[in-house]
């Protein structure tokens, strides 16, 4: 994770260092300003060493890509999880469109990598940042926070399967999750 985080940190400058557009919006600064905050730090800072983001290129500053470490003590652990986090130019106003681009074994998070999470949905506010939409991702691996509808069925949760599995029996589900994350999460040994 700390190579990811250097080379974010690099990218992040480069985007910052980018030729100021004529029309400067609202999103554009907004942007800029969480980009500084990320780097504000250096690339070794402690305190989010679980997580990190930058431009897909210096050259588009809209469409990002963020990593996540598998937290501790999950299935998921030992995991590198990276996703594609577009921005809107309507953007702090609407969500960003944040989808796995790792595949993963979860209820919450589809095979085509969109997510089941109420803050980029119907609770999305515009207090709300990158960095804080990554930390809720990991906070849903860690606890998918399942509700059962009336004793039959899973309710908030894109892979049913996974979501009555992960109800019903836990060992099963975090023996399919490991597997997933072994097979598309972690670096091939060398």
């Amino acid at each position: 994770m700390n190579e990811i985080h250097k080379a974010n940190h690099a990218t992040l400058i480069a985007a910052l260092s980018q030729r100021t557009p004529l029309l400067i919006t609202l999103t554009f600064r907004r942007l800029r300003a969480e980009f500084r905050a990320a780097i504000k730090n250096g690339p070794d800072c402690p305190e989010y060493d679980f997580l990190s983001f930058a431009p897909a290129s210096p050259h588009n500053i809209y469409d990002l890509i963020g990593t996540i470490a598998g937290p501790k003590d999950t299935p998921y652990e030992r995991g590198i999880f990276q996703l594609r986090i577009r921005i809107p130019k309507t953007y702090p106003d609407v969500a960003p469109e944040c989808t796995f681009m790792t595949r993963i074994w979860h209820p919450n998070i589809s095979p085509r990598g969109k997510i089941c999470l109420n803050i980029l949905d119907h609770e999305w506010s515009q207090a709300l940042r990158v960095r804080t939409i990554l930390l809720s991702i990991s906070s849903v691996l860690s606890d998918p926070g399942l509700g059962v509808m009336g004793g039959e069925g899973v309710s908030g949760v894109l892979v049913p399967e996974a979501g009555k599995i992960w109800l019903e029996n836990r060992e099963t589900f975090e023996e399919m999750a490991r597997a997933w994350t072994a097979k598309y999460a972690m670096p091939a040994e060398e």
